[in-house]
């Protein structure tokens, strides 16, 4: 026993192999998704797992056919097994954090095994998500989605990924292609984030979850929301919380007093 640590409970990195005298200092991001599955499921449910992430990795088709009977071979519990830990759970991916905290086993599960079987792929790793993610249902499509934090592959196929999922109306899609999606974050464009962000409330998803919205928020962006705002209040609908700050970095006539109007007298 070295006395080493292979995994990081404060970074939530995972080495990815333990040497006979030292520890790997690479961090493959599948080796922490690995590690949290293997803190939740039984050494049998694991190694089985392990076997169709091993077939999967052969086609498409196969990996379609693996993910079908997954949740029946882990469960649906909670991914974070501690209910006081959910909220600020994360884990390090290639581009940034992923807040975990609301996945469930055999959602990490799926996405785990999709990475897997991309990152060996011949074809490359973000070409072999766009064909699983063309055939497979909703959840294997938000599978895909998931895990292009997960492995390395062509930006502009990855971007592609995420507009085909961003041209949905299903708000399952939407959320996984832009919220809490470092790859999203970090690669669209000001234009494209901003699209996202107003055909995400126009569609009722939480815009809560996009990763730096307040740092990315440009005066179009802020007084696209403030337009927004107006509209949903002259209706008496509500509005996202979440919106308030954003429009407020280039405050139009009169924001700043009907903020603190609702400071003084919140709803």
């Amino acid at each position: 026993d070295l006395g080493l640590e292979l995994y990081s409970p404060t970074t939530g990195g995972c080495r990815d192999a333990l040497h006979v005298d030292r520890v790997n200092q690479n961090q493959g991001a599948e080796s922490t998704l690995a590690s949290l599955l293997s803190a939740r499921l039984p050494s049998e449910g694991l190694s089985d797992l392990h076997a169709k992430a091993k077939r999967a990795q052969e086609s498409v088709e196969l990996t379609l056919a693996e993910l079908a009977p997954l949740a029946k071979l882990t469960g649906k519990e909670a991914l974070i097994g501690v209910f006081a830990e959910r909220a600020g759970a994360s884990l390090e991916g290639l581009y940034g954090a992923l807040s975990v905290g609301a996945w469930r086993v055999d959602e990490a599960a799926r996405v785990w095994l999709i990475a897997s079987a991309a990152a060996r792929a011949d074809e490359g790793a973000y070409q072999r998500l766009f064909a699983v993610y063309e055939l497979a249902d909703t959840e294997g499509k938000v599978a895909c989605l998931r895990a292009m934090n997960f492995v390395e592959g062509e930006r502009e196929v990855g971007l592609e990924l995420v507009h085909d999922a961003g041209r949905t109306y299903l708000g399952e899609l939407m959320s996984a292609a832009w919220r809490d999606n470092p790859f999203s974050a970090r690669f669209l464009s000001a234009e494209e984030y901003r699209k996202a962000v107003l055909k995400a409330l126009f569609c009722e998803v939480d815009i809560e979850g996009f990763i730096g919205l307040e740092e990315r928020a440009d005066e179009e962006l802020s007084r696209s929301l403030s337009a927004y705002a107006n509209e949903r209040e002259a209706a008496g609908r509500v509005v996202p919380s979440a919106l308030w700050p954003v429009a407020a970095r280039f405050p139009t006539p009169g924001l700043i007093a009907r903020l603190i109007g609702r400071l003084e007298h919140p709803s």
